[in-house]
Order: C-alpha cells, then sequence, then structure tokens
C-alpha cells in the first residue's frame, strides 16, 4: 500500500466512523423523546429513532461539503471524526450519569467517560483545532444534567463554556508551545 493509499484509506475510515458517531448521537436524541430512564421503546418506537438515526446520518454522509472531506487526504476527515467522537461520549457521560441516579459512587464511575472525551480533545487538537467548537456544548450538557436549570445559569454556563473555550484556545495551545520553545532555546 503506498502512502496515498494509507492516506485516503484513513480519510474514508475517519469520515465513515464520524457517521457512525453521528448515527449514534441522533439515536440518543431521539429516544429521549420517547421515553424516560429505565423505560423501554416499542417496537414502532425503536423503527422511529432507527430512521431517524439513518435519515439524518445519510444526509450528512452525501452532503457535498462532508464528501469532499471524506475523499481527500486532508485533515478535515479526522477531525470530522473527533468531533464527532466527543460529543458523543459527552452524550455517553449524560445518559451513564443520568441511570447512575443520586448513587454517588455510580455518577463517580460515569464521570470516566469526562475524562475520555477531554483526553480524545486533547488528541484531536494535533490534527485540527474545530473541536475545541464542541466544549460550550460539554459545558451545556454537564450544567443541565448536574444543576437545577434556569435561564440565568444557562447563559452563565455557556459564557463559562465560551471563556474556557478562549483559554485553552490562546494560553493553553499558543502559550504552551511558546513556553516549551523557550524552554528547548534556554537549555
Amino acid at each position: 500500500m503506498t502512502a496515498s493509499n494509507a492516506v485516503n484509506f484513513m480519510s474514508a475510515a475517519a469520515s465513515a466512523g464520524t457517521i457512525l458517531f453521528l448515527f449514534w448521537t441522533i439515536t440518543h436524541f431521539a429516544r429521549k423523546m420517547f421515553v424516560s430512564v429505565g423505560e423501554d421503546l416499542s417496537s414502532q418506537q425503536i423503527f422511529t429513532v432507527m430512521s431517524a438515526g439513518a435519515v439524518g446520518a445519510l444526509a450528512y454522509t452525501f452532503s457535498d461539503s462532508f464528501w469532499y472531506s471524506a475523499v481527500e487526504g486532508e485533515v478535515y476527515a479526522l477531525s470530522s471524526f473527533f468531533t464527532a467522537l466527543v460529543f458523543w461520549a459527552a452524550l455517553k457521560w449524560e445518559h451513564a450519569d443520568e441511570h447512575a441516579g443520586s448513587d454517588e459512587a455510580a455518577r463517580a464511575k460515569s464521570d470516566k467517560w469526562i475524562v475520555f472525551l477531554f483526553f480524545m480533545m486533547g488528541l484531536s487538537i494535533g490534527v485540527h483545532l474545530l473541536n475545541l467548537l464542541t466544549i460550550p456544548a460539554i459545558v451545556m450538557i454537564y450544567y443541565y444534567r448536574r444543576y437545577q436549570p434556569t435561564i440565568k445559569g444557562s447563559i452563565i454556563a455557556f459564557l463559562i463554556g465560551c471563556a474556557i473555550t478562549g483559554i485553552v484556545q490562546v494560553a493553553i495551545i499558543q502559550y504552551s508551545m511558546e513556553a516549551a520553545g523557550w524552554f528547548d532555546v534556554f537549555l
């Protein structure tokens, strides 16, 4: 396999993974529309949820912007994959935390998804900075899951998410690289 073929294969595999995580994300939201925690879907509801996921994922699959990113050997397919993975992991955390209820040990165990998603976010920064845009959404998911939501609290949580995004973009990414360069020159 040549290097060009390997890059194209990796773009195709990452794009396929993006669509898979998008399907799971859509079915997560569709399922929440029908049932509460611990309830099962009827066969008609399962068909509706799966159809919604398939239609949404396939519509995105064949959109121009996604399709051209998927078939070229660039960073965009892998960036889309990491973004879809991180957002899906945030929803998995929300689902696990919801099922934990008031059991503190189970809630602490559900926090492994938060560690995972921020680890994946850290890896994705090496590919492309698009994934930073999921930070406000993650903060909002966390706020709505762990706190009693109010309009004022929602606005504050969103602003905190935007501030975290800015801090990561400027302070952590930019200045950590400069500090590493200064350290390298010093030694």
